[in-house]
């Protein structure tokens, strides 16, 4: 689930303490989402004007720029947009400012990835139409009619969208029935406990196209909002890969934190989603660190290998290693990917096989955090606390015990109960203040006019 966000944080040419909020309103205008952002500004002392400086994404396009006295003339280039506020002396200012972004076109879809500025440690607030699929990392988000979303500092925003067919919780521009995956979305919100309230795209890519634009050694993938199939998997892998790959899109909702490229947890979960997939569709599935499996159809006997076997799982731990604790299938092009996928889906069987609902407290832990997590050690940390449970499934340097263990896991019964809490918050939009008056300053200025007003009739009469 790694992750870089470049940090569109403002800047202030001025010594004084401030603090700030940013309202980002995003409208689709035709191939462009427009931003308008307005930037709530407050000082404890009066001052005469502000200097700024706002890093914008790329490929932005500067519309206007003013405050609550007019216009205000700007400078944009290198992605850095600076200008000073109209003069008014004044502890609270509002700026506007407009600019827009374009959509990428991709598949017929539409899709781009937003880096809005915001103020460190404060408020920031998005108001966005209900796109199909709307996502920001680490941000409490309330999705109806107009998404909002409450957050802290800079913030990246995930759209995609289009599609010719949509169902409840799918869109795509292929012929996929999307009632097959639809019959088994539920699944998921039980393992979970989540309902995921947007949408997923699917793509279906010829093999050679697939092979050329993504990992060629998998069958599926998932990446901001879309998921990839190959199109020569037939009917019923097609429906246990889009599965696979949408249980990776509820984990990029629990795991936005996660900065580190480990793969345990979601390849876990979502391989264990296969799984069931493959024995609700009454397909054959390799066991993981297991034995091979025998069938005759007709005169013909079949062999199907294990993913593993329970030898292979003795050795890793007879020679005390750990490297699964930071394994990522895309580090391995050997053995060891595949031995990745096997021990982290035997970790959530283990996990699973006393209570089948065990992860939706994992779940529900894991939305809590508010942090991004970079180093590997404290990532572990943080999940492995959550899980309750070290990262040794059948753990034993009896082979044995291991193949008995092991044994049990791959017979262990998948026990689903329908059920799913929506992830939802309630975003308050933070009201305009009203325009403020420095009174002594006012008085002051009064004055002066006053007696400037009193000179001017005195030397007119001297004239005279």
């Amino acid at each position: 689930m790694g992750r870089i966000v470049k940090k569109l944080l403002i800047l202030f040419i001025l010594l004084l303490p401030v603090r700030g909020e940013v309202i980002h309103d995003l409208n689709l205008n035709n191939n462009y989402i427009e931003i308008n952002s307005t930037l709530i500004l407050h000082s404890k002392n009066y001052l005469d004007y502000w200097e700024i400086t706002i890093p914008l994404q790329e490929d932005s396009k500067v519309i206007s720029v003013q405050d609550d006295i007019g216009k205000i003339h700007y400078n944009f280039s290198n992605n850095e947009l600076i200008f000073r506020t109209n003069n008014k002396r004044a502890k609270t200012r509002i700026i506007n400012i407009m600019y827009e972004v374009p959509l990428k076109r991709e598949y017929d879809f539409l899709f781009v990835n937003l880096n809005l500025f915001g103020f460190e440690n404060e408020t920031y607030v998005v108001i966005a139409p209900n796109f199909q699929y709307f996502f920001i990392p680490n941000a409490e988000i309330e999705y109806g009619s107009k998404i909002k979303a409450k957050g802290r500092g800079a913030l990246e925003v995930k759209i995609l969208f289009g599609g010719k067919n949509e169902s409840k919780h799918y869109f795509t521009n292929s012929n996929f029935d999307l009632d097959k995956v639809e019959y088994y979305f539920w699944i998921l919100e039980s393992i979970t406990g989540l309902k995921i309230p947007t949408k997923f795209g699917i793509l279906i890519l010829p093999k050679n196209k697939y092979k050329g634009e993504f990992e060629e050694w998998s069958s599926g993938t998932f990446k901001d909002g879309l998921i990839v199939v190959r199109e020569d998997l037939d009917e019923d892998e097609k429906i246990a890969t889009i599965m696979h790959e949408t249980m990776h899109g509820f984990n990029s909702f629990v795991l936005d934190w996660d900065a580190t490229n480990i793969s345990w947890f979601d390849e876990g979960t979502a391989t264990y989603v296969s799984s069931i997939m493959f024995r609700i569709l009454n397909q054959s599935k390799p066991e993981i660190f297991g034995e091979s499996i025998i069938w005759r159809e007709g005169n013909k006997i079949y062999t199907l290998e294990p993913n593993q076997k329970p030898v292979d799982l003795w050795n890793y731990y007879k020679k005390n290693e750990n490297w699964m604790l930071f394994w990522n299938p895309r580090k391995y092009s050997d053995w060891r990917r595949e031995f990745g996928y096997a021990y982290s889906e035997l970790f959530i069987r283990d996990y699973l096989k006393d209570n089948a609902t065990a992860l939706r407290r994992v779940y529900k832990e894991l939305l809590k955090i508010n942090k991004i997590v970079e180093n590997s050690y404290e990532r572990n940390q943080i999940i492995q606390k959550i899980l309750g449970k070290e990262f040794r499934p059948c753990y034993s340097l009896d082979l044995e015990e291991i193949r008995n263990c092991t044994y049990k896991l791959n017979k262990m019964k998948f026990v689903i109960e329908k059920n799913g809490k929506k992830i939802d918050y309630k975003v308050e939009i933070p009201e305009l203040p009203k325009e403020e008056v420095d009174m002594i300053y006012k008085i002051t200025n009064f004055i002066i006019e006053k007696i400037r007003e009193i000179y001017l009739i005195l030397i007119n009469f001297l004239i005279l």
